[in-house]
């Protein structure tokens, strides 16, 4: 069930590498399920009632794999700077 926005922004949360890693798992892991459940009508109708703004679960599916990448893209070029 989503949360209700209380209309502030949130700003930045500093995370640490083992966060950030942990968040893009997530991402990827909510990537493969909405892959997975992309196509079958009562996964579809049920998400098309939660996110009318999304173009289905294939379009989910594509958006949580690009946010994980680009996730992962950012550890690895922050993360890289503390490593010979």
């Amino acid at each position: 069930m989503p949360v209700p926005g209380s209309g502030v922004p949130a700003g930045s949360v500093p995370l640490d590498a083992l966060d950030a890693g942990q968040v893009a798992d997530l991402l990827a892991d909510a990537a493969a399920l909405a892959g997975a459940l992309a196509g079958q009508p009562e996964a579809e109708a049920a998400f098309a009632g939660l996110a009318p703004d999304r173009d289905g679960l294939a379009d989910l599916h594509i958006a949580l794999a690009v946010a994980a990448a680009d996730l992962d893209d950012a550890i690895a070029e922050h993360t890289g700077i503390l490593r010979p």
